[in-house]
């Protein structure tokens, strides 16, 4: 079925993504704040069907009439709640927002899902696909298999029903608040194994720092459910102990842990390498690579949320606030090496 589509603050990925749906015979309609589209871009990602036709400027989003397109979030962690912000007044006629984006609001600390849902009482379904892929692959034609995590059923077999392809498919799954964590805990454990590869021979201690980040997402998911009644929260542990093998494995989990943490694409990866060089500044690291969600994602953890608990994320927080020196040191205490 093809089906009417509007990606909003599209960056790479949310290209490459709108150039798989055009390919895919949809229509799709592009809102940037840069409408330019120069060979480069089309270059580089290799995108065979979006062109400046399909964009226009993020500035008339606004102004845009709704008339049941599927309207995606393609902007960075940083960026969500300022679109969410800018644009209200089209936000607040939507009853449903799929996002590409996930990550944590660096201002009050809330996941995405329960800042859209907070924000706009209109919205009555709220979807994240996430999972182990890279912008140009999904360009190129790779074989690809992302999560599509929502709490409404039928939002999460639209998405899959008109996505799917022969090299492209998405699973359901109705654990969104795991795969949101995951999101944020993967580039965090990306950090660490960038620095561990440069401390030790590359990838010895990558199955470790995983394994943490995977018990670090299950521990911060449990404690979103604290505030229940004791017999409810019991039987939500039960219930989600009795998924946790399906949870874990799933594309969005530990499949996407997986790519970010061993692969150079990775900028959060790139950024672990540069800050295992003694001689090298947080901040300058930082500024040679742009924007790395593991970084603003800890900070926010574990200065801006009553989520933050000990692991990954403190033990980063701490080598970003530690001496050059000492980065090496904490590191390798927590490898134990």
């Amino acid at each position: 079925m093809l089906t009417k589509f509007r990606v909003i603050g599209a960056g790479v990925w949310g290209l490459a993504f709108s150039d798989y749906l055009l390919n895919l015979g949809h229509s799709v309609e592009i809102f940037r704040r840069d409408i330019s589209l120069g060979a480069d871009s089309i270059q580089k990602l290799g995108l065979k069907k979006v062109s400046s036709d399909h964009i226009k400027s993020l500035e008339t989003l606004n102004d845009q009439k709704n008339n049941d397109e599927i309207n995606i979030i393609a902007v960075s962690s940083k960026g969500f709640s300022d679109v969410l912000d800018n644009y209200e007044n089209y936000f607040s006629r939507l009853t449903e927002v799929v996002s590409l984006t996930k990550g944590i609001d660096h201002q009050s600390g809330m996941l995405f899902s329960d800042l859209v849902f907070d924000r706009f009482t209109n919205m009555q379904r709220y979807g994240l696909v996430s999972g182990p892929s890279f912008a140009k692959d999904l360009c190129e034609g790779k074989k690809i298999i992302v999560s599509m995590a929502s709490l409404d059923e039928d939002l999460c077999k639209a998405m899959v029903d008109v996505t799917k392809s022969a090299h492209f498919q998405m699973t359901p799954t109705k654990y969104i608040y795991q795969i949101e964590i995951a999101g944020i805990i993967k580039n965090i454990a990306a950090i660490m194994c960038g620095m561990a590869d440069e401390y030790t021979d590359k990838g010895v201690h990558a199955n470790k720092i995983i394994k943490k980040a995977c018990e670090e997402t299950w521990e911060l998911a449990l404690k979103l459910r604290e505030h229940l009644p004791p017999n409810q929260y019991q039987e939500f542990c039960d219930n989600l102990n009795h998924d946790r093998d399906t949870i874990i494995s799933s594309p969005g989990y530990i499949g996407d842990m997986i790519l970010t943490c061993k692969q150079n694409q990775s900028r959060n990866y790139q950024f672990g390498r540069l800050i295992a060089d003694h001689e090298i500044s947080i901040e300058d690291a930082k500024n040679s690579i742009g924007t790395v969600e593991g970084y603003d994602c800890c900070q926010t953890l574990a200065e801006n949320s009553k989520q933050c608990v000990d692991g990954l994320t403190t033990l980063l927080y701490k080598i970003l606030k530690s001496k050059s020196t000492e980065r090496e040191g904490l590191l390798k205490e927590f490898l134990q090496v």
